[in-house]
């Protein structure tokens, strides 16, 4: 959140109460992805299915909460003011843009040595990675999405929601059921369609790990994964799920419950749902009543100083887990002679704790400062209203 004692103030949206709860467990959905991307590597014995196996779904949460945070923070903003809009793309630009591209150029050594070992067209189009990119549209291109650092495809996506926030936000506000079941069509329609395409096409490899299917199955499945219109639903879900939350407040340990019972129903049908429903969306089902829980949340071990710190930092950690791993994996290879991989609890260990080292100092150094800068002396002409917009959300 921006701090007006450090930077002039920007009237972008009224003041809210901060939701600590929320903002700590982003740290746990950024954990879990954290832990599915780094079990395979140090246990690739063990089976992709159960809890970990989900983790991918921490994405989904963190689109969901986008929508809900945003709506939250500009519920009575007038992004029809030009002005007002420009300073809202300026607080998503500051507040994200920094540590993207921090994350991008830490990868680049693995990226370009990666790229040279594919064969033509996906050479070609990892390549394009490298202009696409920085510029927050590889999620558009298949074979590009995944190539420059992969985490950062879900940014590509979050820069589209963005895109259409100051349209979409006036729209679930005036008619949210309107919105809701259009938007339930569209999931359904989308869902469906990539299910029905995947199971034709793939040849009966995993959506997660489509490798050994070779070329055709790997671009389809960076489609399927990571197209940014596939993936709307669930910021538009976040949307409306803080309608949902102002307009009614349900018990928070029957949100809890709810949570907990469809996380086990998710996990227990691991491997009967088809995996385009399970990596785009239906995951929402356990994601969303939590969501509503933590946001009623003012105490507790949630709102403690140092899950709310975990919980800045996680962006920072969410982005570099990935080059981490790659810098270990390399120093085990080139110096320490595999001893890392010979001693796997030790080796995800070293790998968790750096990465949590890096993300402190990443956003302490450059994720904050950075931001502070950016915004620093960006504020409304006094011909526009208070309330139209406040940075930093």
């Amino acid at each position: 959140m921006f701090d007006s004692r450090s930077t002039p103030a920007i009237a972008i949206h009224p003041k809210v109460e901060a939701l600590p709860a929320l903002t700590a467990l982003r740290f746990f959905a950024a954990a879990y992805v954290v832990a599915f991307h780094y079990t395979p590597y140090y246990f690739p014995d063990v089976s992709g299915g159960g809890f970990i196996g989900l983790g991918y779904s921490g994405v989904t949460f963190f689109f969901l909460l986008s929508g809900f945070i945003l709506a939250y923070n500009y519920r009575d903003a007038d992004l029809g003011q030009p002005q007002a809009r420009a300073l809202f793309y300026r607080a998503r630009f500051a507040r994200v843009y920094p540590l993207f591209l921090l994350a991008l150029v830490i990868h680049v050594p693995w990226f370009l040595a990666w790229v040279v070992k594919q064969p033509m067209p996906l050479k070609a189009l990892m390549a394009s990675g490298a202009l696409l990119a920085p510029l927050g549209l590889h999620a558009w291109v298949p074979g590009a999405a995944c190539s420059l650092n992969c985490p950062s495809w879900s940014v590509s996506v979050e820069f589209f929601f963005y895109a259409l926030f100051p349209i979409l936000l006036p729209l679930v506000l005036r008619n949210p059921r309107r919105v809701a079941l259009a938007t339930l069509a569209f999931w359904v329609a989308v869902a469906a369609l990539a299910t029905s395409v995947w199971q034709a096409s793939s040849g009966g490899v995993s959506l997660i790990a489509p490798e050994a299917g070779g070329m055709r199955p790997v671009l389809l499945a960076e489609f399927v994964k990571y197209f940014p219109l596939l993936h709307l639903p669930e910021f538009i879900a976040g949307l409306l799920l803080y309608v949902a939350w102002r307009h009614a407040r349900l018990p928070g340990p029957l949100l809890l419950a709810a949570a907990a019972g469809f996380g086990v129903l998710i996990v227990a049908g691991n491997g009967y749902v088809p995996d385009p429903i399970l990596h785009n969306g239906i995951t929402m089902l356990a994601w969303a009543p939590l969501i509503l829980a933590c946001a009623a949340m003012r105490r507790g071990p949630l709102c403690s100083r140092p899950l709310v710190f975990l919980g800045k930092i996680s962006f920072a950690l969410y982005l570099l887990h990935i080059p981490v791993f790659a810098m270990l994996n390399t120093a085990d290879k080139v110096v320490l002679h595999g001893r890392l991989s010979a001693h796997p609890w030790f080796g995800i260990g070293l790998a968790s704790l750096t990465s949590l080292v890096a993300a402190t100092l990443a956003h302490l150094l450059v994720e904050e400062p950075a931001r502070r800068r950016i915004l620093r002396g960006a504020r409304l002409s006094r011909t526009q209203p208070a309330t139209a917009v406040r940075a930093g959300a």
